[in-house]
This record gives C-alpha cells, sequence and structure tokens, in this order.
C-alpha cells in the first residue's frame, strides 16, 4: 500500500476534500547536478493536489489525515493508461495493413490512417475506463489520522 499524508481543507457529507501536496522523484538522487529531467522538475513549481476520498473517521478541517493506494490497483492503473492505448495503436496498424489496405487498394496511407484511428480509440477507452474507476477499490482510501480531533481540541 502506498501511503501518504494530505490536510483536510473541507468536509461535504460523507466526503473530505483533501490537500497533499506533489513531490518530484527527483529530490532523491544523488546525480541532481548532472542530471536533464531534474532539471527540467526544478523548473515547473510543485502544487497542491485535491482529492475528494470518503470519510471513515472523524475528521475536521486543519488535520492530517492519511491516505493509501493499493499497489493492486497502482498496477492495474499503469496497465490501463500505458498498455491499452498501446494495444490499440498496434491492432489498428494490423487492422490497416491485412484487412483494410488490400481491400481499398491503398498504400502506407490507410495503414497509418488505421494506426493513428487505434492510438485515438485506446486513449478514449481510458478516458472511459479511468472515469467509471476513479473510486472504490481504485481511488485514494482513508486509512487513519494522524492527530486525532479531541487532542486538537
Amino acid at each position: 500500500m502506498s501511503e501518504e499524508l494530505a490536510t483536510v481543507v473541507a468536509i461535504e457529507g460523507d466526503h473530505v476534500w483533501v490537500e497533499c501536496e506533489r513531490r518530484s522523484a527527483c529530490s532523491g538522487c544523488q546525480q541532481q547536478s548532472n542530471c536533464g529531467t531534474g532539471t527540467v522538475a526544478k523548473a515547473f513549481p510543485l502544487r497542491a493536489q485535491r482529492l475528494r476520498v470518503k470519510m471513515t473517521t472523524e475528521v475536521g478541517v486543519g488535520q492530517q489525515i492519511r491516505l493509501g493506494i493499493p499497489q493492486q490497483s497502482l498496477l492495474r492503473g499503469a496497465a490501463l493508461v500505458y498498455v491499452l492505448p498501446l494495444f490499440c495503436l498496434l491492432a489498428g496498424a494490423l487492422l490497416g495493413q491485412l484487412w483494410l489496405a488490400p481491400l481499398l487498394q491503398g498504400g502506407e496511407g490507410v495503414t497509418i490512417l488505421c494506426c493513428l484511428l487505434g492510438g485515438g480509440l485506446g486513449f478514449l477507452l481510458v478516458r472511459y475506463f479511468s472515469n467509471r474507476l476513479d473510486q472504490g477499490c481504485y481511488g485514494p482510501q482513508m486509512l487513519g489520522v494522524v492527530v486525532p480531533i479531541h487532542i486538537l481540541s
């Protein structure tokens, strides 16, 4: 389970809005001064990310909570985002090369067009599935409160 600390900024029924700061992976490497990726990461400011999370314990605005995302959902999400568009792109290229190009008596242009259409379809499928899987076991889950509310009072 990947965990992160977040601060509660608003309460909305049985959900809370939390903010957690994005961090770059480039801040922990020994080669920061020689790496182009690290230089690019420093050029862009890190912004806080706002998330809506189902409340499992009583919290107040300003409290810090622990959020968690199961490793399995991270792997499935990565497969969805990276593998599905690539698979659709290759399937479109194969469809264009083996079926449509001979049928239409076209050349590489038909294959390239089918490849681009397949890639676009892959990205549309990613958008559709990511909207449907946004919450539930794929979304962040509230694991606990860092400082309980009765201590703050």
